[in-house]
């Protein structure tokens, strides 16, 4: 059933030298002949984490110096997870042109827009621990960090293969789903705590399905672990999107040239 599915993966990763290096130069082209340069890349979540973290200080009594590692991890983590609603859907239209005529393995892409993905991440990592040394919060990553990163690069290939296959077939969602990314982010504990929530309204935190990923890169950054019952439900997705993936990408692989 899975055959297809891992014959095109294998054919994915055996290009890897040819993604990760599109990816690379795709990201450099963008910022080039630029003032700042790749300054842009951390510019939009240092300006967005200062500003919740100013609204969280405010409405939680806290100071800056305190609301701002957390909020800033969460924004980090946030932006990683959510390029599964925010960027994914494009993946694949995008790259229209190159699927109608290459006859590369379609996992291809998706690892290229991952790796995209990481490196972006990775650059604002480098702005996040500085930030940590000046505030006096540096602290040594929890090990569970080792753990969580592959965890968000499966869900990432997995999930963010199938958002591009549903979006290439149906075209309205690549313009639903971005706009569903403001609504997670206000619903997801990003400048406030869970335990700050509570009755009904807790409910909305603990079903949404971004929130557990979220938590599992920002926890081992600000030295600390993830609850175990958001494990529990990481694993659950992870698990559900490998096996929907297998299936679905198997089924379909052969219609994306058509859909696109």
């Amino acid at each position: 059933m899975f055959s297809k599915a891992i014959d095109d993966l294998k054919g994915g990763i055996a290009l890897s030298h040819v993604w990760f290096y599109q990816a690379y130069h795709e990201i450099s082209a963008k910022y080039k002949r630029t003032v700042l340069g790749s300054l842009w890349i951390v510019g939009s979540m240092v300006f967005m984490s200062l500003a919740f973290a100013l609204v969280s200080s405010a409405l939680f009594h806290q100071s800056l110096s305190e609301a701002m590692p957390y909020v800033m991890g969460g924004v980090l983590a946030f932006n990683l997870v959510i390029a599964v609603m925010g960027d994914a859907p494009e993946v694949y239209l995008s790259n229209a042109g190159m699927i109608s005529n290459h006859a590369y393995p379609f996992t291809y892409y998706t690892f290229e827009w991952v790796a995209k993905i990481f490196m972006v991440f990775a650059h604002n990592l480098v702005v996040f621990e500085i930030m940590l040394l000046m505030l006096g919060k540096a602290v040594v990553p929890n090990w569970t960090i080792l753990i969580a990163l592959p965890v968000v690069y499966v869900n990432l290939l997995t999930w963010g293969s199938l958002v591009s296959m549903m979006s290439a077939r149906y075209r309205d969602l690549r313009f639903l789903l971005p706009y569903l990314v403001s609504v997670v982010m206000f619903v997801s504990p990003i400048m406030y705590h869970v335990n700050q929530v509570s009755g009904e309204k807790r409910l909305i935190v603990t079903l949404n399905f971004i929130y557990p990923f979220v938590e599992m890169i920002r926890s081992p950054l600000l030295g600390t672990t993830m609850p175990l019952d958001l494990w529990n439900t990481a694993i659950i997705v992870t698990v559900l999107g490998v096996l929907l993936w297998g299936v679905f990408f198997s089924w379909f692989r052969s219609r994306i040239p058509f859909w696109v």
